[in-house]
């Protein structure tokens, strides 16, 4: 049987947030977001778990139980794109540090709402 020298690992977080679409505090909401990471491997047997467990949930850590609106991110929109945005360009950065890859991001506050992005998105 070969062996697969690229292999993919999807990663599944969860992250409460609050924040008012419009930056009006009379609509301030709550929502608890599912975000998923697609991490691929080349070349090594087995992906280290710990370590890019621990690295995406200290960057999903900064935005957790926070009120969006009020970190500079999100000072003109605070919205599910905006923090899909945000979170997948800083985990995909800490990702590279310590040598693995995102090639997909999805982040969702229902299981029928969910922006994706891609490695063509990113380009």
């Amino acid at each position: 049987m070969a062996v697969l020298e690229l292999k993919r690992y999807k990663l599944k977080f969860y992250i409460a947030i609050q924040h008012s679409f419009d930056g009006n505090t009379d609509n301030v909401h709550a929502h608890t977001i599912v975000i998923e990471c697609s991490v691929k491997t080349e070349g090594v047997e087995h992906i280290d778990y710990q370590r890019v467990e621990n690295t995406i949930q200290s960057c999903i850590d900064k935005y957790d139980n926070k009120y969006l609106n009020d970190l500079e991110e999100f000072e003109t929109s605070a919205t599910i794109e905006r923090l899909g945005e945000v979170l997948c360009f800083e985990i995909d950065d800490a990702l590279k540090e310590i040598g693995y890859e995102m090639d997909h991001f999805e982040i969702g506050e229902t299981p029928l709402r969910v922006y994706v992005i891609t490695d063509e998105l990113r380009d």
